[in-house]
């Protein structure tokens, strides 16, 4: 039977352990990042992940985010900058994926992220040309070109054509030099199955528009921003699927 929800406790022993293993890794994980909308299951089809659990190495889109800074650059600004404001801004958080599992198909309208393995192996697929609708007047460059996919990736049922676009790869490893992954680029990344350890990445971007913080309560630095949303996935399901995390 397809599971619609996670349990308290199988959401608890997931946050627990990703949280000792950001502690072991000296990223600061503080209490108030130790909340329902730390863990992300995008749409109602990945909660099977937790039926045979997250080491499974099955192939679902399920994640941890702790995001340690996100600060918006407004203060000081003049009021016609405003609107390019959306733009900048800091933000400092490490994303924790078990084997097998993806964060999915999506591009950044706003944020530019560099990505810095801190543990494990990161996959990386994305595509090297932009995202760029008819009629916008800036230039783009093209992310360097990857190499092929290697043979026998298994993704989440369902979801093939949303990775389809996404032909290039490129494996990042601890020591690496950051990959700079520029707004309006596809891109998506795992964890590979056969991983001993989750996979655990630093992510430093301008600042992060997530719609789960608005849902928090979190305050929104101007008004123009309630509700602004930077994440677009390919797959409907995950599109849909980010807003809510279902706990029982």
């Amino acid at each position: 039977m397809t599971r619609t929800h996670v349990t308290r406790r199988e959401y608890d022993e997931w946050i627990n352990e990703a949280v000792s293993l950001g502690l072991a890794l000296r990223y600061p994980v503080t209490p108030s990042m130790v909340n329902d909308n730390a863990g992300i299951i995008f749409g109602d089809d990945q909660y099977d992940a937790f039926e045979r659990g997250l080491w499974s190495s099955e192939p679902y889109e399920v994640m941890l985010i702790f995001q340690a800074l996100n600060e918006p650059t407004v203060d000081g600004l003049p009021a016609a900058a405003a609107d390019y404001a959306e733009y900048a801004g800091l933000c400092d958080k490490v994303m924790i994926l078990h084997p097998g599992k993806f964060c999915p198909a999506h591009l950044h309208t706003r944020k530019t992220e560099a990505y810095e393995v801190v543990l494990g192996e990161m996959e990386l697929f994305y595509k090297p040309e932009p995202h760029v609708v008819e009629g916008e007047e800036l230039q783009f460059q093209s992310l360097p070109l990857g190499e092929p996919w290697p043979e026998g990736v298994a993704l989440p049922a369902g979801r093939a054509e949303a990775y389809a676009p996404l032909t290039s790869f490129k494996r990042l490893l601890p020591g690496d030099p950051k990959f700079v992954m520029p707004r309006k680029h596809l891109h998506a990344f795992r964890c590979p199955p056969d991983s001993r350890t989750p996979l655990v990445v630093r992510e430093i971007s301008t600042y992060s528009h997530e719609p789960t913080e608005s849902a928090a309560g979190d305050p929104v630095p101007l008004p123009g921003w309630a509700g602004l949303h930077d994440n677009t996935f390919m797959a409907e399901a995950a599109d849909s699927g980010r807003l809510v995390t279902r706990i029982q």
